[in-house]
C-alpha cells in the first residue's frame, strides 16, 4: 500500500514537472533543484524526515507546490536561487503535510 502510494507520488510529479516546463534540459535541471530542495527539507526539519530517497521525491513535488504557493503570494521565481528556495519552501510544507497524514 504505501509503496503504491509512492509511486502515485513519484508518476504525478513527474507529469506535473513535464507540464510546467518547456524542455528537456529544463525537465533535468527542475528535478534537480527539486532533489536538493528535498534533501535540504530533510535538513531542516530534523525528526520528520522519511529518509534521503523519499525526501528527494517529496522535494521534487513540493518544488511544484513552493511554485504555487511563491505565486499565489505575489513573488516569481527569477534564477537558480530563487527557484531553490521556493522549492525548499514547498518541500519543507509537503513534508509536515506528509508526516500530519502519516502521524495517527
Amino acid at each position: 500500500m504505501a509503496l503504491a502510494l509512492w509511486l502515485l507520488i513519484v508518476v504525478f510529479a513527474l507529469w506535473l514537472a513535464v507540464k510546467m516546463v518547456g524542455g528537456l534540459f529544463t525537465l533535468i535541471l527542475d528535478l534537480a533543484i527539486g532533489a536538493i530542495a528535498g534533501w535540504l527539507a530533510g535538513k531542516l526539519v530534523q525528526g520528520r524526515g522519511l529518509g534521503v530517497v523519499k525526501n528527494i521525491v517529496l522535494g521534487i513535488l513540493g518544488a511544484a507546490v513552493g511554485s504555487v504557493l511563491f505565486g499565489l503570494a505575489g513573488f516569481h521565481q527569477a534564477g537558480l536561487i530563487a527557484s531553490l528556495v521556493s522549492a525548499t519552501v514547498g518541500a519543507v510544507v509537503v513534508l509536515y503535510c506528509v508526516q500530519w497524514f502519516k502521524t495517527p
